[in-house]
């Protein structure tokens, strides 16, 4: 029996092209044409549920829309991240699919036609959504890019190294190198781990104080649901809205505590160093905003410093500082050795952090397209530079006083290394490090 050819890689790129915008086609459509033809009845109009579908659809996508008005161009653009976090996870599992079936040399070939196709869907929703030249090119960018990245993810996540994805044996090439730039190397691993850290560290306290500050002020919010009397269909409107919202209050809770703040709008600003809240949109859980400066308030401004800290006590355990043992052999004075090297690990654990975040921060930060409501979120620039600040203070302060702590016990090896093992790879950098 004659066996049929394997079809190319990049029409397994485009078949689950097809199936992930299916799928996201469908979780949006099925809701707003059902809720639009209870809400509407005999006046349900299929076309224009039709384009409100395709709009709801880019906005999930990250795609920002121009909603013009007699010659105006007014950007709308709101990335709920709990709903962006679907299309990623779809095309994080497309990834993982083509990484099993393809060789390293010719992953590229379906990675790039998942895009592209994911991409020109886009384009041809936002064509028969909205129509606008400038929405057309953000509805090909946006859904590729965030495709791109899901699907690139989910080839590592199958492939376990990014020598399997792209065919170069990077362990051999690391091999070749000198003493010296394989030290260098392991310090930045070590560096980026520790911003890693510091960042998921950062996230996950401020996740705390939203919980803790919401339950404080979950009054408020059952108020906003009483006054707006939405009905049934209404209040699962909201909740869903809610939900979508949330990793997007999570970073704006990560920038109040940076002590940068986000704002509600023109002149609204909420922060722990100044507050003046005005008008806000009326969704429910913005009720439990804060509405002046309280005295616990630069309480939170503590957050992103002990999430440094966090990064600083990790980076003492498990990474590798060789910066310090160079500082230590050409700065002959210890003191000024150990301070030279902190202040660097946190500078760049600091670095490290805020751009691991700044993206984020910018993907939750709204323009209504209306007026004073184009402002709305935190400013990703600022605030990433105060959350690096912070986080190399944090993580110089934990390094150092780990260190403390540890010449104050017992000397142990670590993980089955002794007290002679360590000294023979001190000898061995000190030897590497001579000219």
């Amino acid at each position: 029996m004659r066996r049929l050819p394997t079809p190319p890689l990049w029409l397994f790129g485009l078949f689950e092209a097809v199936q992930a915008v299916l799928a996201t086609a469908l979780l949006v459509g099925v809701p707003v044409l059902g809720s639009s033809l209870a809400r509407n009845g005999q006046d349900f109009a299929p076309q224009s549920a039709a384009e409100f579908a395709a709009q709801v659809w880019l906005v999930i996508h990250a795609a920002p829309l121009n909603l013009a008005e007699g010659g105006d161009s007014n950007w709308f653009h709101l990335v709920p991240l709990g709903f962006t976090i679907v299309p990623f996870l779809l095309a994080w599992r497309a990834g993982r699919r083509l990484a099993q079936g393809a060789y390293p040399t010719q992953l590229w070939q379906g990675l790039l036609a998942f895009s592209l196709a994911y991409a020109a869907a886009g384009v041809a929703t936002a064509h028969y959504g909205i129509g606008d030249p400038g929405t057309l090119v953000w509805a090909g960018v946006a859904p590729g890019l965030l495709v791109g990245i899901g699907s690139l993810a989910g080839c590592y996540a199958e492939a376990r190294s990014a020598t399997r994805m792209i065919g170069v044996d990077l362990e051999a090439a690391v091999e070749g190198l000198s003493e010296r730039l394989k030290w260098a190397f392991a310090y930045l691993w070590a560096v980026l781990r520790g911003g890693v850290v510091a960042a998921v560290a950062a996230v996950g306290l401020s996740a705390a104080l939203l919980i803790g500050w919401l339950g404080w002020r979950w009054m408020e919010v059952a108020n906003a649901y009483q006054q707006i009397d939405a009905g049934i269909l209404g209040g699962a409107g909201l909740t869903l809205l809610h939900l979508s919202l949330a990793p997007n209050l999570l970073l704006w809770t990560l920038a109040y505590s940076t002590g940068a703040g986000f704002s509600m709008g023109a002149g609204n600003t909420v922060s722990p160093l100044e507050t003046e809240l005005g008008a806000v949109p009326a969704v429910p859980v913005l009720a439990a905003l804060p509405d002046q400066v309280y005295e616990y308030s630069l309480a939170a401004l503590a957050l992103p410093v002990v999430a440094g800290f966090i990064a600083g006590w990790w980076l003492m355990r498990e990474g590798e500082n060789h910066f310090d043992d160079w500082c230590q052999l050409k700065l002959k004075l210890r003191p000024v050795s150990v301070t030279v090297s902190t202040l660097t690990l946190g500078l760049l654990t600091g670095v490290t952090a805020a751009a691991l975040l700044i993206g984020p921060l910018w993907l939750s930060h709204v323009s209504l397209g209306l007026g004073a409501m184009n402002d709305i979120g935190p400013h990703a620039g600022i605030t990433a530079l105060l959350l690096g600040g912070w986080v190399a203070v944090g993580t110089a302060l934990g390094y150092s006083l780990t260190a403390a702590a540890k010449e104050w016990t017992p000397r142990r090896g670590t993980k089955g290394r002794t007290t002679e093992d360590d000294d023979a790879e001190e000898e061995s950098f000190s030897a590497a490090a001579k000219p």
